[in-house]
């Protein structure tokens, strides 16, 4: 005989569930409390509050009920379940005292310290004064968490202590989640992920992992919201990622809550995040994660039912099967939200979405769709691959049509199965020598006069006679005379010196350049300041570095300038956005430093060394790596759909090459990287030939002149 179900609940995680209750084979009536005009079509609403649990226990005995199933968390803390078991109904969710595993983060962390579980050190306090004090007293960026329930909008990340302040007033002293403590906890960096998994006791069942995006507006900027949309699968967490949650997380927590004497019997939702010291625990919520439950669910190939029934009867949970498609949901949301916005526009289209439509706050009146709520539905598709699934999810909602709707356009870009665009060197810097060979040969007719570049080389280091004869056999592909100019290890300062000076007056030279690094006994300041200001191809002299940061440059390094050119023949945007440049060197880190301010980016300048490098990292949208340090970034330090520019290049003692960023890791989350070899040192001896070329133009017309 076919089960009859009680789901409880409105938004579009429940219109999720009641579509996996409505392809169970085991389920025949499907009702809901109070349901939604999307939940409506496979559900008969039940016009009683979810809060109202005395009214929602006597209509389940009247109507014989089966099993409820509770998708918020607002009824569990209130204890429904407690309610229902007492009446003798079956019912999904945990208990009043088990729900404190969400509705108390100090409960929550208390749980951990005695499971051993992994989480950022915190403390609680109740009095605003006391927070504020412990609050200046310690690095930023730091968390601050209203201890109980705030619908997902209770965390703040405050990156100083105006902002501190700001939260601890909203939540100690305005009261505007309600009259509770908050949580204060270091901040963890790393990519977040969610866990959900069904719990019995000491049971413990896994689904797919997924991620959400938490901020409003595209490239995560803008507030935080309930959720904008989620995903599944996720590259950058392995199996090995998934098990240790598994064992070390949610299996202690169960193991944990059952010796405290409340036993889970529901969800147990892990906000979870992967940092450089192991998968660490965020949050934990006590019931289906909303919007994750809406991918997640879809990909569900058994009986939902049999699941649900056993885990609110305690009995042995069965196994599920999971489809290995990708999913991913795009939430579309009223104007203004998660601030003030207006109810009642109308929606068209949403018909001819062809995919999956969870409803989230609508209504109808008469037959026209309205919008009720703050987030309105979500579209969702499920395809082989992420790409296709994102692919077909925003071509589809061209389909849906309502001026009072927003969406972000970059829902799960940078986790896609697709590879980053790689910033190939190599072709561009053969694009540059291409024009600059048709350049040349332009002006040698007219000037009648071959432009010429010296390289003056000290000493027989290996790398250095690579780059050299690198930059040789450039000037040779785009018709620029080079001279080299080879000096034993043992040459004195000052014969060097005399060298540079008998360049500089040459007359046939019009670029010099000294490769580094030169040996100890030789000063490289003395050198560089030796190097005519006007043939100073690296533009390392005094004089080119004032015009540089005097805003009227005659020459640009070579190596900031190649970044810029990257950058810009890409169209990666830099107003507006926040570069991260890490290392310091008058020959990368300052200059390209200064370009990119000038092109009114929000700029940070660190070093390998600086004390939570990851947590200033993992801000820049634009992060620049020139220390020469191996592998120092890595997954944990960069930024979900950041650019990442790998300027670091060695070589390991097995001669293999190497730089600063660990490639492999980090190509699975950015937008746009450079590869080791072939990203910037190519564009670098371009730009050498770009300043070559500068200096002969300048020379010929000063001299016409």
């Amino acid at each position: 005989m076919k089960k009859t179900v009680l789901v409880i609940g409105s938004g579009g995680r429940c219109h999720a569930i009641v579509d996996a209750l409505h392809k169970s084979p085991s389920v025949g009536k499907i009702y809901c409390a109070q349901g939604n005009p999307g939940i409506a079509q496979t559900a008969e609403p039940v016009p009683i509050k979810e809060t109202d649990i005395p009214a929602l226990r006597d209509w389940a005995l009247e109507h014989n009920i089966d099993l409820t199933v509770v998708g918020p968390e607002v009824p569990l803390s209130l204890g429904i379940a407690d309610e229902f078991r007492k009446a003798g109904l079956n019912i999904f969710g945990h208990t009043k005292s088990a729900t404190q595993i969400e509705s108390s983060k100090s409960f929550a962390k208390m749980i951990m310290q005695k499971a051993n579980v992994p989480t950022a050190s915190y403390r609680p306090f109740d009095d605003y004064n006391e927070a504020l004090d412990y609050v200046s007293s310690r690095p930023f960026p730091t968390v601050i968490k209203y201890d109980g329930l705030a619908a997902g909008k209770g965390v703040v990340i405050a990156n100083n202590l105006s902002e501190a302040q700001t939260a601890l007033q909203d939540m100690l002293c305005n009261n505007t989640f309600g009259n509770d403590k908050v949580i204060i906890e270091d901040y963890l960096t790393g990519p977040e992920f969610s866990l959900m998994c069904f719990v019995s006791g000491r049971q413990v069942a896994a689904m797919p992992v997924a991620q959400d995006h938490k901020r409003a507006f595209d490239n995560d900027e803008g507030p935080n919201t309930g959720g904008m949309g989620a995903y599944t699968p996720l590259p950058f967490i392995t199996p090995q990622d998934e098990q240790f949650a598994i064992e070390h997380i949610i299996q202690p927590v169960a193991n944990r809550m059952a010796d405290e004497g409340c036993p889970l019997s529901g969800v147990l939702y892990g906000g979870l995040m992967k940092t450089d010291n192991g998968i660490k625990v965020i949050e934990f919520n006590a019931r289906f994660g909303d919007p994750e439950t809406e991918v997640v669910l879809p990909l569900l190939e058994s009986d939902i039912y049999p699941m649900l029934f056993n885990v609110a009867t305690g009995r042995q949970l069965p196994s599920l099967n999971w489809s290995k498609k990708a999913v991913l949901g795009v939430v579309l949301a009223s104007k203004g939200y998660p601030g003030h916005y207006v109810k009642g526009a109308l929606i068209t289209g949403a018909d001819s979405f062809e995919g999956i439509i969870y409803h989230m706050g609508t209504k109808y009146e008469g037959n026209q769709l309205l919008t009720a709520g703050g987030r309105v539905m979500m579209a969702v598709s499920m395809a082989d691959d992420l790409k296709q699934a994102r692919d077909h999810v925003y071509r589809q909602l061209q389909h849906i049509q309502c001026s009072n709707l927003f969406y972000r356009n970059d829902i799960g870009h940078w986790a896609l199965n697709s590879k980053p665009v790689v910033l190939d060197g190599k072709q561009m810097a053969q694009q540059i020598k291409d024009d600059l060979r048709c350049q040349v040969q332009s002006l040698v007719s007219q000037n009648k006069r071959v432009p010429a570049l010296a390289v003056i080389l000290v000493g027989n280091n290996p790398a250095s006679q690579t780059y050299v004869n690198g930059k040789i056999k450039a000037c040779a592909s785009t018709g620029i005379q080079s001279r080299l100019v080879s000096l034993p290890d043992s040459v004195s300062e000052q014969e060097l010196l005399q060298h540079i000076s008998s360049l500089n007056r040459d007359d046939t030279v019009d670029g010099i350049l000294v490769q580094l690094p030169l040996p100890k006994h030789i000063n490289t300041e003395n050198v560089i300041n030796a190097i005519a200001p006007e043939k100073d191809v690296d533009a390392f002299h005094p004089l080119n570095v004032a015009q540089l940061w005097n805003g009227t440059p005659n020459l640009v390094p070579c190596t900031p300038r190649g970044i810029m050119y990257m950058l810009h023949n890409h169209n990666i945007r830099i107003d507006g956005k926040t570069a991260v440049v890490v290392g310091r060197s008058n020959i990368v880190g300052k200059p390209v430093a200064k370009l990119l301010l000038d092109e009114n980016a929000t700029v940070i300048i660190a070093h390998s060394h600086t004390e939570d490098l990851e947590s200033i990292t993992r801000m820049a949208d634009i992060l620049i790596v020139a220390v020469g340090k191996k592998h120092c970034i890595g997954l944990t330090h960069v930024k979900p759909g950041a650019t990442v520019i790998d300027v670091g290049i060695n070589r390991d003692s097995d001669g293999k090459l190497y730089g600063d960023v660990n490639f492999d890791e980090v190509k699975t989350i950015v937008s746009y990287i450079t590869p080791v070899p072939g990203g910037v040192g190519p564009m670098t001896i371009a730009m050498l030939l770009e300043n070559t070329l500068q200096c002969y133009k300048q020379r010929n017309h000063n001299n016409q002149l």
